[in-house]
């Protein structure tokens, strides 16, 4: 989708304290070697704070940043990957309750770790096709910390879970970025890769099972491998990782030159780089860097890497960013930014020079 006229007016980020790797492992929460090799620093741990209540946290500090009243908001899209508290209750209505009250449209949004992104095209869409609204507040945050999943050992592969939440204020009339493109693609036959050799009913929150992505996986790899799909069903998934990417640098006007940072989900040090190699970047143009010390924060990821690439001030008016990620179903997401001036924050703390 190419996009014009849609901008990022604030952005907000609550993150708890990170708990060491290093401590992890001397406590035996993660084997030393798999520590080693996955070459991560730290997992953003938030205790009993509920998911809810970070994003809370995020989404006043983006509004705040973003200059809008809650009034200005007329679309509420919260998201999330793991569960966000009693079953039977939504958590946009906590949030409408405690910062935007009544009167706007409030939805959750479940789309796996491209939540965000989802919710994105939606308020695009809307505030588009609502031209009295100005504003619509987008909120992701997640707390791993229950019996149901270990942060610890999530999976072969995947990245260990750290807590927190993101928020962001997108307007049809004035943002310190603005969105240049929103593109999706999907992959549907390997939907299976995230459930296989588990059935469908009953849910197995209900019935109190983990979840190990790593044994699904490993699973669909067997029998894909056994009818002789799994080399196909692999260069179609690394096919549609490239081409969503590739069709988001088009439809902004960009090519990946023009590219300064490349935001993408927490993942170990391999899996990071290979993902980057496919869609032609390296390790170094992305922030794996900042991701690597607080975990995969299931849909808040990118929001994350955006406040800090904001908070550390390294962004320059011009600057072209690519957000791309992909999540089960398997869906693949990627989005341009062009950075059109300092984040709102900046201003505050800027001082006059001489004093």
């Amino acid at each position: 989708m190419r996009t014009r006229g849609v901008y990022l007016a604030g952005v907000g980020m609550f993150l708890p304290a990170a708990q060491s790797i290093e401590s992890a492992v001397r406590q035996g929460l993660v084997p030393a070697a798999t520590a080693a090799e996955y070459d991560l620093a730290g997992v953003a741990v938030a205790g009993r704070l509920s998911a809810p209540e970070m994003a809370l946290s995020a989404a006043q500090e983006a509004l705040k940043n973003s200059g809008r009243s809650p009034r200005d908001i007329g679309l509420l899209l919260h998201t999330g990957v793991w569960h966000q508290g009693p079953d039977g209750w939504g958590p946009q209505a906590y949030l409408q309750r405690h910062l935007l009250g009544d009167d706007l449209l409030a939805v959750e949004v479940r789309n796996g770790c491209n939540g965000t992104f989802s919710a994105l095209e939606l308020a695009a869409a809307y505030l588009k096709a609502s031209p009295e609204i100005p504003a619509a507040l987008i909120t992701a945050s997640d707390n791993f910390g229950t019996r149901l999943i270990d942060r610890w050992r999530p999976g072969a592969g995947v990245s260990y879970l750290g807590d927190g939440a993101g928020a962001v204020v997108v307007s049809t009339t004035t943002g310190f970025a603005e969105v240049r493109s929103l593109c999706s693609a999907t992959f549907s036959e390997m939907e299976e890769a995230h459930r296989s050799g588990v059935p469908l009913f009953p849910p197995t929150a209900t019935a109190g099972d983990a979840l190990d992505y790593g044994a699904r996986s490993a699973d669909f790899q067997r029998r894909a491998e056994a009818d002789g799909s799994w080399v196909r069903l692999l260069l179609g998934h690394q096919r549609h990782n490239l081409e969503c990417t590739e069709r988001a640098l088009e439809e902004a006007g960009v090519t990946a030159d023009d590219i300064g940072h490349v935001l993408i989900h927490s993942m170990p040090r391999q899996a990071a780089a290979s993902y980057l190699k496919i869609l032609g970047f390296s390790l170094e143009r992305s922030t794996w860097g900042f991701s690597r010390t607080v975990g995969h924060l299931g849909a808040s990821d990118h929001v994350a890497a955006l406040h800090h690439l904001v908070s550390t001030d390294v962004l320059e008016a011009g600057d072209h960013l690519l957000l791309c990620g992909f999540s089960p179903g398997v869906t693949y997401k990627a989005a341009v930014l062009r950075v059109l001036g300092p984040h709102p924050s900046q201003k505050r703390e800027a001082r006059p020079s001489g004093l």
